[in-house]
């Protein structure tokens, strides 16, 4: 394990015997390692554009937690149920958002979301800052969500609450090696249930928005790649998908932030490779702690000694930075 900042450190990770392949972690901690039971109340916030989003909570009477789940993923992604089980045993409260379109219920609005639209998070932020006006606030962001939430810390739309922590687990920073990754080896299988899920959100869009896009462009696409390249670089007025990727990607941008932020990401990870990695100019800023491990997979951190050691990590963390406010 490697660090920039040490006066904070994460646990030994040592995955688990049966999951030492990258692709066997991710896949069996992103099926089966939900987390104990406990109960979400939704609720939905509109939005200045006409559209809404939906939020999952936690209730409970200490710090607030909002999370950002990964892409094409939601508040019922094993990654954020772990961590609001955990949430709900301590008497915290937890914010898992839903990026639109992804609760469940489709949004109104023909585009749904990308890692570069922080409003709908920042919009969150306000209101639970609002709402808890007396509760630190904690950041948590899980690969695609660990960037989207680094762009909103690290170059908002709009002024921020004080945040206590953040926490990125998984991000691709640099997002473009990460997309082309999943042109190789078992990592197409993610790439083809990510390019399946979005076709079938954008068939129902086609609906109601029929001359918005080339839809047999976007239909035919097999990649993430192809998709981004034929249609949502032009849609954004941007000339390719490497120029769409190096807009949203936040890696140049997080020397910004103003509070403590943790990053956890694997040298083994299929979907957020090191080529995905903040470098050390990035991370220039004495607010970033990054850690890397040799292995972990993406998003899964499933140890052999540890029962929930990614999520301990997370509140150790927070624990952390609490007793110094």
């Amino acid at each position: 394990m490697s660090a920039v900042n040490n006066d904070f450190d994460i646990d030994l990770f040592r995955p688990h015997y049966l999951l030492l392949n990258p692709h066997v972690q991710s896949i069996y901690s992103g099926i089966f390692v939900k987390g104990d039971p406990f109960e979400y109340v939704r609720e939905r916030f509109d939005t200045p554009d006409g559209d809404f989003f939906d939020v999952d909570v936690v209730r409970g009477n200490g710090p607030s937690v909002i999370a950002c789940h990964g892409f094409e993923g939601s508040s019922k992604s094993t990654h954020i149920t772990r961590l609001m089980s955990i949430l709900s045993k301590i008497g915290w409260n937890g914010y898992a958002i839903n990026n639109r379109s992804c609760s469940g219920v489709m949004n109104n609005n023909f585009y749904t979301y990308n890692a570069g639209q922080t409003e709908d998070l920042e919009q969150l932020i306000r209101h639970v800052s609002q709402v808890n006006p007396n509760s630190p606030i904690f950041l948590v962001g899980y690969s695609f969500g660990a960037n989207l939430l680094a762009n909103c810390i690290s170059r908002p739309k709009s002024s921020l609450p004080d945040i206590c922590a953040s926490a990125l687990i998984s991000g691709n920073y640099y997002i473009e090696p990460g997309v082309l990754a999943m042109n190789k080896g078992l990592s197409v299988v993610y790439q083809e249930s990510f390019v399946k899920s979005l076709i079938a959100k954008y068939k129902l869009k086609q609906e109601k928005y029929p001359g918005e896009v080339d839809y047999d462009a976007f239909f035919s696409s097999k990649t993430l790649y192809e998709i981004d390249e034929r249609i949502t670089a032009p849609y954004f007025g941007k000339s390719s998908a490497s120029d769409f990727y190096s807009f949203i990607s936040s890696a140049t941008h997080l020397k910004n932030i103003n509070h403590p932020t943790l990053m956890l990401n694997s040298l083994d990870d299929p979907l957020s490779p090191p080529a995905c990695f903040p470098n050390e100019e990035d991370l220039l800023s004495s607010n970033l702690y990054f850690f890397k491990t040799s292995k972990g997979g993406h998003v899964s951190f499933i140890s052999r000694d540890v029962s929930s050691w990614l999520e301990k990590q997370i509140i150790r963390w927070f624990m952390h930075n609490l007793n110094l406010s």
